[in-house]
């Protein structure tokens, strides 16, 4: 058994059928937004490392791999996208302000709210991130001088958060046209709202998307300029 925790290979084959696992919860609770197949491995994965005694660098030498692989999936999403360029081309200027003005607030409220509760730069800089992918969230963090562990925590609480909120939200205020739900869900939830957006259908998927990419490229070039 020590011999099969140490090697990387397992950590990855484990988080993968974590996940797997994770799906088969999700469908069987009807595709609750309280139970994502991300949040169900990510729970089974820190409760193995526990059990296990596991140090999280041990963990990495074989979660580097699906690390690497963020990357590519992020750019994956671009098929959706182009299925409805025209339409989202038609809309691009009110697009646009839409994600700048929607991703800056929740730039803005989180940043403010942690110079109030812990005035550490450190911490800010870690929080700022928040509202993009995680692949793009740690390398941002680091250049900013964060930690890029936290950033990913706040990421995934982001996001899971906005797929609770934000669709029950619309449709109580009657705004849950396809494109209001996909930009929604790109600008607070990045990929994981995405995610949920492929489940509600394509045009939701293509707006969320566009939107979860133009919000890690303002926050790219803005947030290093002021935080």
């Amino acid at each position: 058994m020590d011999a099969l925790l140490t090697m990387p290979l397992f950590w990855a084959m484990l988080t993968i059928a974590f996940f797997l696992l994770g799906q088969k919860l999700y469908a069987a609770l009807g595709n609750s937004a309280f139970a994502p197949p991300i949040l169900t491995g990510l729970v089974l994965v820190v409760l193995t490392l526990h059990l296990t005694g596991t140090s999280f660098e041990q963990y990495m030498e074989g979660g580097q791999y699906l690390h690497l692989m963020l990357g590519p999936v992020v750019v994956m999403l671009a098929v959706p996208l182009y299925q409805f360029f025209h339409a989202i081309r038609k809309d691009a200027v009110r697009i646009f302000l839409a994600v700048a003005l929607g991703s800056g607030v929740t730039v803005g409220v989180a940043v403010a709210l942690t110079i109030w509760w812990v005035a550490d730069h450190t911490v800010v800089a870690s929080v700022a991130a928040k509202s993009v992918t995680t692949a793009v969230a740690v390398v941002l963090t680091e250049e900013m001088g964060g930690i890029a562990a936290l950033a990913s925590v706040c990421v995934m609480i982001t996001g899971f958060a906005g797929v609770v909120v934000i669709p029950p939200l619309l449709r109580a205020a009657r705004l849950d046209q396809p494109k209001a739900m996909g930009l929604s869900l790109g600008v607070c939830a990045h990929a994981i709202g995405t995610s949920y957006a492929l489940e509600m259908g394509e045009e939701q998927a293509a707006y969320s998307a566009m939107a979860m990419t133009l919000t890690a490229t303002l926050h790219a070039i803005v947030l290093p300029l002021i935080i």
